[in-house]
């Protein structure tokens, strides 16, 4: 049972003296008004209107239970417009998740930039290397990278990011270089968060992505560390442009398996749903569009 039943039906008949106005007012016939304000009365087992063949009158209850109506409608509307405005407006709490050595680079900069110009924004930015539900965990955002799983969330790409395998010149003179990828077997291999490796695959287009399971005595969660290894000569890894772009500009690390490079895996804004998108989720996927392909261009300029 809806409990909002009859309750327009009836403060429509006061307002406009009558049921076949009240009818004609909310488009449906009088006898569908006189059945919603009948149930109405029996659901509440008090009689609201005094009913006669040329008019109605309120009773002392459907007085008392009419005002309260008009106020309990009034406030729906102010609470549907205050909602409605939460989306267009942009306003209160916003909550992002990223991986940390990206977002804390160029994400974090963009982000302080958005605060900037919305001061109405309260931000929450949480570094995390597991990927987050965001519904269930309550973010508005979240900043991922590469190739994405499937999903029911809405993803779209804010900046590009590509994929390099490469060892020191030290280690490819110890243990020589691979040039397809099968020999990866053969190699020490600096492992990440995930131990396969991601390729553009043989004759395919450069959408299409290969893995290859990689394995090592030396793993960690943290991209710096894992270039820290490489840099020593403890093997080969794979890391995005942004930690070895001035590594390799300096001949400290050497590409290998260069025409098996993944291309542009994208770094991707993913919220929940593009339907009743907020104000707040909507400006800062657009500033992260603008921003951080600049933000990635100034730093590989400049031989970060």
């Amino acid at each position: 049972m809806n409990h909002w039943d009859g309750i327009d039906e009836f403060v429509q008949v006061v307002k406009a003296g009558g049921f076949a106005a009240a009818g004609r007012a909310m488009g449906v016939s009088k006898a569908h008004v006189s059945k919603q304000i009948v149930r109405l009365e029996d659901r509440l087992g008090v009689r609201l209107l005094h009913r006669t063949t040329r008019r109605q009158a309120l009773t002392d209850a459907g007085t008392k239970f009419f005002e309260r109506c008009v106020q309990l409608i009034a406030d729906v509307e102010v609470l549907a417009a205050s909602l409605g405005e939460a989306q267009t407006v942009p306003r209160g709490r916003l909550r992002i998740s990223a991986a940390a050595a990206f977002a804390e680079e160029y994400v974090a900069p963009a982000v302080a930039e958005f605060a900037v110009r919305h001061p109405g924004i309260e931000i929450e930015l949480n570094f995390d290397q597991r990927i987050v539900d965001l519904v269930r965990e309550g973010f508005d955002l979240a900043i991922r990278y590469g190739p994405l799983e499937e999903s029911t969330s809405v993803a779209r790409r804010i900046a590009p990011r590509r994929l390099h395998v490469c060892a020191s010149p030290e280690y490819l003179a110890r243990r020589g270089t691979p040039t397809r990828i099968d020999d990866l077997r053969e190699h020490e291999c600096l492992v990440g968060t995930s131990d396969q490796w991601l390729f553009r695959g043989e004759g395919a287009g450069p959408l299409a992505i290969r893995r290859a399971r990689v394995n090592g005595r030396w793993r960690s969660n943290n991209g710096r560390t894992l270039l820290a290894a490489a840099r020593h000569g403890l093997g080969l890894v794979q890391l995005p442009d942004f930690y070895v772009a001035q590594d390799l500009r300096s001949g400290r690390l050497l590409t290998v398996l260069g025409g098996w490079e993944v291309g542009d895996v994208g770094v991707w804004a993913v919220y929940p749903s593009r339907r009743h998108l907020s104000a707040n989720v909507r400006l800062i996927v657009d500033h992260l569009v603008e921003r951080l392909p600049k933000l990635l261009s100034a730093s590989h300029d400049a031989g970060l």
